[in-house]
């Protein structure tokens, strides 16, 4: 609208028009984050060995195995079973409901998973005299503090890594 039909329009069409006006604001809004996510999307598909990785195909097999095993014993079923409902396009939540786990149950199983790995990551790291041992503890009681209050991505990826459903 231009500023002369804006001084002779009625308050009504002003509002309106302004109606329209934040509706096509709050839409790029929102298709903005979902265009950045897709893009962080492909990359990471990139980066996990669905496109171009350096990933070896037994490495990507090697992965897929572990987060088999992994997500199995979550649940209390056997490799084949989880695998059988995967194939299915199940996701684990959707498996772990069908359990009889909650949510909850769940997340605090998960959470326990990636505390272990984050501790054998570190002590890896201390082995090989890369960090300290007071290095390593420190990190994990931050990442302690990090996972209580809710943030657990980030970092070496330790306590949310597989937190997602």
């Amino acid at each position: 609208m231009n500023v002369i039909m804006h001084a002779f329009a009625s308050r009504g069409e002003r509002s309106q028009h302004h109606h329209e006006i934040m509706k096509t604001k709050y839409l790029a809004y929102a298709i903005l984050p979902a265009l950045a996510l897709g893009f962080v999307g492909t990359s990471m598909a990139s980066a996990n060995g669905l496109f171009m990785s350096a990933a070896t195909p037994e490495e990507v097999a090697d992965r897929h195995q572990t987060m088999f095993e992994q997500q199995a014993g979550l649940l209390g079923m056997s490799v084949d079973e989880f695998k059988a409902a995967w194939a299915q396009g199940k996701t684990l939540r959707e498996i772990a409901t069908e359990r009889g786990i909650t949510d909850d149950a769940l997340r605090a199983k998960m959470l326990e998973l990636g505390k272990q790995k984050l501790k054998a990551q570190l002590q890896m790291l201390v082995d090989r005299g890369i960090i300290t041992q007071a290095q390593a503890d420190s990190r994990f009681a931050a990442m302690g503090s990090r996972a209580a209050n809710g943030q657990a991505k980030g970092g070496m990826r330790g306590f949310g890594r597989h937190l997602q459903f």
